[in-house]
């Protein structure tokens, strides 16, 4: 926390992926040839992990329709979600991760 009691942004960067929380907004942000970028209530964020061929994984972000619903769980469906990455299985930890700490900021739960 700062001297003003508001606590630090929570920041993540791995690749070309940058994900960061601050005052209780979730942004993601990708370097990529098309700019694109997704802003959210951290209590709306919604984060679905479908496991694709070749070693890849996409993160489906979007809105929860329940607010009590887990941050990060995996699916078989993107269907209304709004933002799209693809990463390495292997640094699939490294996200659950972050993702992990975020459940915890916002008393919500990730799926086992």
């Amino acid at each position: 926390m700062n001297a003003m009691g508001a606590m630090d942004a929570k920041v993540f960067e791995h690749d070309r992926v940058h994900m960061r929380v601050d005052q209780g907004i979730f942004e993601l942000f990708r370097r990529n040839r098309i700019i694109g970028s997704y802003r959210t209530p951290l209590s709306w964020l919604k984060v679905r992990a479908e496991a694709r061929r070749g070693g890849v994984i996409r993160l489906h972000f979007g809105n929860v329709e329940e607010l009590d619903e887990p941050i990060y769980a995996s699916t078989t469906s993107s269907r209304h979600l709004l933002h799209t990455i693809e990463i390495q299985t292997t640094d699939e930890p490294l996200y659950r991760a972050f993702f992990t700490e975020l459940a915890q900021l916002s008393d919500r739960p990730t799926a086992p």
